[in-house]
């Protein structure tokens, strides 16, 4: 069986959730959006930044690089084990499929930074092969990775890919060799926003199905909560995770991401129609971003909810009533657990929304906060993702 259980870094185990503000940065340094209405955080001149009030769209001020990507390993509720090389090292990847790089650290083995960390070390492996091509990521906060490019053989559940590209950072951020969250990155999105020059590689994804090593040639995930880690699954779909069925929707890729329509969605039952909006379903961010309109809809119907003007979101009392709230992935709703729409702590008795403002941006992210109240069969062979229901 070709699945893939998830492990929950020790900071989770006792169900705590990520930082909202780091949360909420991450994705603007991601998506690179302004703030729109709601938005509390923005990003400017390649910068992260705060802004100063729901009513004062002004820089309040920068947010550091270090605090976004410590703050990243600190989002990682969930990694997952894979291992790299023979005789081989397993280490912790974020599964990402808003990206489409499998890079894990080098720097830390020159370094010897490696506290939290386990190392590929490619010296040490009997089939690694240094390939050509170099890659860079560069982060809105002005933070960065890069470095060479290897092959080798990599072990996803009971998968092994020979000659997998794999990017080897050679320049990383110092908080990443600092923070023990996660040894690197898989990315599941399309290879066409693979970042290796001057021609992009084949993710892993993409191995299997051309290598005819899955079959149907699909991924799917289950994210859990609580003890819960969840699980990704390779070639194999599992029917026994809920009794509803999965729909299947076409997917818009020429960006390389997971697009699809989301043209309604219902609060306390009602239906409001959103003509033409998409989505990307992206397990690399933590919170649900909509459009301000639906942001405003949501907290106008939660008694005392308001805007945090020092944590840059919508808050709402813990003891509030949260109205049934369900969004559509092509013609299907699928309503969105409240336990999830809760997202944490924000003192004084106040709860942060998980749901929140996407800036300025024309389409949604359902990140993970979505994600957790249903099954996600991404079916890259024909180009389709099909959700299923949750009940858990």
């Amino acid at each position: 069986m070709k699945l893939h259980q998830l492990v929950r870094p020790e900071i989770y185990k006792d169900g705590k959730r990520p930082s909202f503000a780091a949360a909420y940065a991450r994705a603007a340094r991601r998506y690179g959006f302004e703030t729109g209405r709601n938005a509390g955080f923005a990003k400017r001149n390649n910068l992260v930044v705060k802004v100063k009030s729901l009513d004062n769209k002004e820089t309040d001020h920068e947010v550091p690089a270090d605090s976004i990507q410590n703050g990243r390993a600190r989002l990682l509720e969930y990694v997952v084990p894979v291992k790299i090389g023979t005789p081989g090292v397993t280490l912790h990847l974020d599964f990402d499929t808003g990206s489409s790089d499998l890079w894990v650290s080098e720097l830390a083995r020159s370094q010897r930074k490696t506290k939290g960390h386990t190392i590929y070390d490619p010296t040490k492996s009997s089939t690694a092969k240094k390939a050509s091509g170099t890659w860079n990521i560069s982060y809105g906060d002005g933070s960065s990775a890069s470095g060479n490019v290897y092959t080798d053989n990599v072990t996803v559940a009971d998968i092994t890919i020979q000659g997998q590209a794999i990017e080897l950072a050679e320049k990383l951020s110092s908080s990443f060799l600092q923070d023990g969250g996660n040894d690197g990155l898989l990315g599941l999105a399309w290879p066409q926003i693979n970042t290796v020059q001057p021609d992009p590689v084949a993710t892993p994804v993409e191995n299997m199905i051309t290598k005819k090593l899955i079959d149907p040639p699909v991924f799917t995930v289950k994210l859990g909560r609580g003890s819960e880690a969840g699980f990704y699954s390779f070639g194999f779909i599992d029917t026994s995770v809920t009794p509803n069925p999965i729909t299947y929707t076409p997917v818009d890729n020429s960006q390389g991401f997971w697009q699809v329509p989301s043209a309604t969605w219902t609060l306390n039952g009602e239906t409001k129609e959103r003509s033409g909006n998409t989505t990307i379903l992206d397990t690399g961010t933590t919170l649900l971003l909509v459009a301000d309109d639906v942001v405003d809809a949501i907290y106008g119907a939660i008694e005392g909810a308001t805007f945090d003007n020092e944590q840059g979101g919508y808050k709402f009392p813990t003891n509030a009533t949260i109205p049934d709230i369900s969004f559509a992935v092509g013609d299907t709703l699928y309503k969105v657990n409240p336990k999830d729409i809760a997202f944490g702590d924000a003192g004084d008795g106040y709860t942060f929304g998980g749901i929140q403002s996407r800036g300025n941006l024309d389409f949604d992210i359902f990140g993970d906060v979505f994600l957790k109240s249903v099954y996600v069969v991404f079916n890259q062979g024909e180009i389709t993702v099909g959700l299923a229901q949750r009940d858990d």
